[in-house]
């Protein structure tokens, strides 16, 4: 009986394994080509069958970064600048994001106030809203402020953007901690600031790394936004890829470097908050146990 049950376990296994092998090469392998395909020259970029050795060709990462060879040349104009236009606008609009959106789940956590259903849902519904259904305003409004073509203005479309998202996450989060540990503070004579800053905060810090880490997801990889809203000095990297040309026409090694750079600062983001990330999954699960 035994050795029939273990005959029925091992194909329930192997075909396991085979989904999820299957399942890591269609997720893995665009990632696994891109990065191959970013040291190889335009000859072996093209090359029928693909080539897997090859000369390394850095010529697509002189061009994003503006360097060597590739210094001063038009396909490398402004690739760096927007590289830092993405860093400086998904840095600060996630970090301004996160804060707002933690105040606001901390408030709609612990406070009943009047039509608050309403307005959780009404900042959810934000996210809701497809990018072009509200482009022409944001780009008429901007213009009126001055705010076209600025961070400024990308920055304030990146908290716009998530701060409804990280309002409900932080909620969630919130939720799961007891009021009692801000009575208790009171209790003892702290004011319920203090509680919130030294007590509560401490214990969601994973949800508000896991919050971060959505929200600069979302403002790194932002493409409607930017593409109407800038046009030269505020343009962000995937906008900037978008119109990869030179003289030989579209600048595909440029294309699958900038492709890298675009998933790296994501992968050592999350890769520094892993641990804050884990444990805020966690402690969201729990919290609704």
């Amino acid at each position: 009986m035994a050795q029939n049950q273990a005959h029925r376990v091992k194909p329930t296994r192997w075909v396991i394994i085979a989904l999820l092998v299957a399942y890591a090469f269609f997720s893995l392998g665009p990632i696994f080509w891109l990065m191959i395909s970013s040291f190889k020259s335009r000859a072996d970029l093209f090359a029928m069958p693909p080539k897997w050795v090859f000369d390394i060709d850095l010529s697509g990462y002189q061009s994003v970064f503006g360097v060597g060879a590739a210094r001063g040349t038009a396909s490398a104009y402004g690739v760096a600048d927007a590289l830092l236009n993405s860093v400086i606008v998904s840095s600060v609009g996630t970090l301004l994001a996160v804060f707002l959106g933690t105040l606001g789940g901390y408030v709609c956590s612990r406070y009943d106030f009047r039509g608050k259903g309403d307005f959780l849902f009404f900042v959810l519904s934000t996210r809701m809203l497809p990018p072009v259904a509200v482009l022409v305003f944001y780009h008429l409004m901007f213009a009126r402020l001055g705010l076209a073509d600025t961070r400024t203005g990308l920055i304030l479309v990146a908290i716009f953007a998530n701060v409804g998202l990280a309002t409900w996450i932080m909620k969630g989060f919130f939720d799961g901690v007891p009021k009692e540990v801000e009575l208790i503070a009171q209790v003892n004579g702290y004011s319920r600031m203090y509680a919130f800053i030294y007590l509560v905060l401490p214990m969601v810090r994973g949800g508000i790394a896991a919050t971060a880490g959505f929200c600069f997801i979302f403002a790194w990889n932002e493409f409607a936004f930017a593409s109407i809203l800038t046009t030269t000095d505020a343009k962000t990297l995937p906008v900037k890829i978008s119109a990869a040309s030179g003289a030989t026409g579209i600048e595909w090694t440029q294309i699958m470097s900038a492709g890298v750079v675009l998933i790296l600062p994501v992968l050592v983001f999350f890769y520094l908050i892993r641990r804050h990330l884990l444990m805020g999954m966690t402690f969201g699960i729990l919290g609704r146990s």
